[in-house]
């Protein structure tokens, strides 16, 4: 579902819901695999549930696990904290703003969470198309929406929001690629560009194959673009040329 990279130790994380998607199993997991494609620890993290979003912040990694994020030393590779979010919040994506605030999107809840120093709080709730990806950029948080295809920016002081781009269709995974450019996924299986001017271009279609494009990351170091393709069950890469 979910790829991070990790440019300190040159690893890429993954994580694996393995089978039901939103379903209290026990049997989701996190691996690590090299920048080659080689699978270092298949089951490096055990005992989740259907682990989605991921986040790096100093030496943790954030997941998201349905009700709750989950804090991995990334040293030892134990669990060092979890933040439970009451009801029923179904996360999905993560991201972390550069004090360590962690934004999380609740998709069948409609809600963006906030989490700080283990406090949670409802930043926006209501009818926001299905939130899932989630990019935090200085002073806005970037949201796709699956059920209305959009980009939009949040203010997280105001909290007003601003479409930017439509027509990107399951929208899942969003990563900043330089000169305001992006790169957006698609969840059927397509990856889009995003020019500064919020344009978008497809730039990769494998839904004929029923190769799906979840929640994807960006090495920009050699350009590549990294694709966990759900059903498929495969981390797929791509370089990036101009």
């Amino acid at each position: 579902e979910c790829v991070i990279y990790d440019d300190k130790r040159n690893l890429i994380y993954v994580a694996n819901i393995n089978l039901n998607p939103w379903e209290k199993d026990g049997n989701g997991f996190i691996s690590k695999i090299d920048t080659l494609g080689n699978i270092v620890d298949l089951k490096w993290v055990s005992g989740l549930d259907a682990p989605k979003g991921l986040g790096i912040f100093n030496n943790s990694l954030f997941v998201n696990d349905i009700d709750q994020i989950i804090e991995i030393d990334l040293s030892s590779g134990n669990i060092k904290g979890r933040t439970k979010i009451g009801g029923n919040p179904t996360l999905n994506d993560l991201t972390i703003a550069e004090d360590g605030t962690l934004y999380a999107s609740g998709s069948d809840s409609q809600s963006i969470f906030k989490s700080s120093n283990g406090i949670v709080e409802i930043l926006l709730s209501g009818d926001l198309g299905r939130p899932n990806g989630l990019l935090y950029e200085k002073d806005r948080l970037l949201m796709l929406t699956n059920q209305t295809h959009l980009l939009e920016s949040i203010n997280v002081e105001t909290k007003e929001r601003t479409v930017l781009a439509d027509s990107l269709g399951h929208a899942d995974g969003i990563e900043h690629i330089g000169n305001g450019a992006y790169l957006v996924s698609n969840w059927q299986g397509e990856i889009y560009h995003l020019s500064s001017s919020m344009i978008p271009s497809k730039i990769l279609d494998t839904k004929d194959e029923k190769i799906n494009a979840a929640d994807i990351d960006y090495i920009a170091s050699n350009r590549l673009l990294l694709i966990p393709t759900f059903f498929d069950n495969r981390v797929r890469a791509y370089r990036l040329v101009e």
